[in-house]
């Protein structure tokens, strides 16, 4: 071959991956030696062409090296999600790691440079914040709390370039697509005003929300569901970065949507019923009222996990009947040993659904 005939082939290659959200580039010393990532902001940032380390800050993303198999390369994470239960049930190790990101905007740079990643994978205030007190580069991700499925597609397709995980990216972009297949077969036939309305109130309050403008009405409508408080916009006014969209809305509010599902990720149910305020309600006469689940990470975040798994859970429990023919523990023990080709029992697998795996709120760990 001529050496125009290699350099037209270099060509190709790399427009090819361009395309992907990153590009392949040598250098004359080694042919091998960087490769050069245009983020999802387009900024570009050259690490090495193998065996490259990261530090991963941010709870919903840092499951996403596991997914593509890629977690060996990691040693910075994020403190949230190295204290989930079931994450450690997943990787022992992960406890070993620094973890120099606590939550949004927190960051022990001391121990960032001790882990000494080549790189850092961030949202935009973590990000900044090692790029102004350190040397190392940041692989910026584009994400909100308003993001939906397609924001996760996209995610998945880029971090899978990231990692040179291809493969492992479509895998799981394939099994979120036959996921809302099969809830749409299941559902589609419910008209708009027999659909369950959820409310969702996090906090011990139980009155935090997340709104219309939030990922949490398009995994609602997924089930087959309303997001009961769809007409709020919780994103406006919060703080920058993953936590935005969460707000606390009044007990009022709460009474005149009047949910058929409620749901909450402290205390227990059974407590409602002895609360003058909430007891009023029809969920909570019913006994419609769950414990929000929590898997590797929390599910009241726009992560991998919860886009496959919250609708299917929301649409199981609110229309038991749709889905007798297929054990809902069988669909999680089936999703964490495709995707993270984590094998669970079905006592693991129940933990999921009732939401008594230990689980993180606003960086706290807490334990059912």
């Amino acid at each position: 071959m001529t050496k125009t005939s290699y350099v037209l082939c270099a060509l190709i290659v790399a427009a090819g991956m361009l395309c992907c959200g990153c590009t392949t580039t040598t250098t004359p010393e080694d042919p091998a030696a960087t490769r050069t990532i245009t983020d999802m902001e387009g900024n570009r940032i050259t690490l090495p062409a193998k065996g490259a380390t990261f530090g991963v800050f941010g709870g919903p993303i840092s499951q996403v090296p596991y997914l593509l198999g890629a977690n060996a390369s990691i040693v910075a994470v994020t403190k949230g999600p190295q204290m989930m239960e079931m994450m450690q049930e997943m990787d022992p190790g992960i406890i070993d790691k620094p973890a120099p990101r606590t939550t949004n905007g927190n960051v022990n740079i001391e121990e960032l440079l001790v882990a000494n990643p080549d790189c850092v994978i961030a949202f935009d205030v973590d990000g900044k914040i090692v790029e102004s007190h350190t040397d190392i580069p940041v692989i910026y991700l584009s994400g909100t709390m308003g993001d939906g499925f397609d924001e996760m597609r996209r995610e998945i397709a880029f971090m899978g370039e990231v990692f040179g995980k291809p493969d492992r990216a479509q895998a799981y972009i394939d099994y979120l697509d036959g996921t809302l297949a099969f809830l749409r077969e299941r559902t589609g036939d419910i008209p708009d005003d027999e659909r369950a309305t959820v409310f969702l109130g996090e906090g011990v309050s139980h009155l935090q929300t997340l709104g219309g403008d939030t990922f949490f009405a398009e995994w609602t409508e997924a089930a087959g569901c309303r997001n009961a408080v769809a007409g709020i916009e919780t994103t406006l006014g919060q703080q920058e970065g993953m936590h935005t969209g969460i707000n606390e809305i009044s007990m009022e509010q709460v009474l005149a949507v009047d949910p058929d599902i409620i749901i909450i990720d402290t205390g227990s149910p059974t407590e409602l019923k002895d609360d003058s305020r909430w007891k009023e309600l029809g969920a909570v006469k019913e006994g419609r009222v769950y414990r929000e689940p929590t898997g590797v990470f929390l599910w009241s975040r726009p992560s991998a996990e919860s886009a496959v798994l919250y609708p299917l859970w929301l649409a199981y429990n609110a229309y038991p009947d749709r889905f007798e023919d297929v054990p809902l523990t069988d669909r999680v023990k089936d999703f964490y040993a495709e995707i993270f080709e984590f094998p669970i029992t079905d006592a693991q697998a129940q933990k999921v659904i009732d939401g008594t795996y230990g689980s993180v709120t606003f960086g706290q760990v807490k334990q059912s």
